[in-house]
């Protein structure tokens, strides 16, 4: 499967979309849109810039184009607004995206309501200390 084709679904299904809510919005086939996800065929250049314009993202991020962290940190603070996101963000974005069961424990807790949510950020934290003075 290619890039494209990965970039395509995962971005739709982080936003619940169905593959007929995309093929509504670009005004074609859900068929279409299976094809693109599955790595049968391309979108041609008007429907790529569609798509970039749908999901906020480059079409140098849907094809899969390397960017380097430069440019990544450009792109992911213009989509946020902001000028927040170091590089230092993206390493831990990048840990979080190699590890999903620690990237899906911190979601949980992000769900959390705030007082609970506090005493285990507390703990969490004292328990990485105390490891990393352990480790010196």
């Amino acid at each position: 499967m290619t890039k494209l084709a990965d970039h395509l679904k995962y971005l739709r299904k982080q936003r619940n979309w169905t593959q007929e809510d995309v093929a509504q919005y670009l005004n074609i086939s859900r068929s279409q849109i299976s094809k693109w996800e599955n790595g049968e065929m391309f979108p041609d250049l008007q429907s790529l810039a569609k798509l970039s314009d749908l999901y906020n993202v480059s079409i140098d991020f849907l094809v899969g184009r390397q960017t380097n962290k430069q440019q990544l940190l450009r792109e992911v603070n213009r989509i946020y607004q902001t000028d927040g996101i170091d590089e230092k963000m993206l390493d831990i974005i990048d840990y979080l995206k190699q590890n999903p069961h620690i990237e899906q424990a911190i979601y949980s807790l992000a769900q959390l309501p705030a007082k609970k949510r506090k005493h285990i950020e507390s703990a969490v934290v004292s328990v990485i200390k105390e490891f990393l003075r352990a480790t010196e």
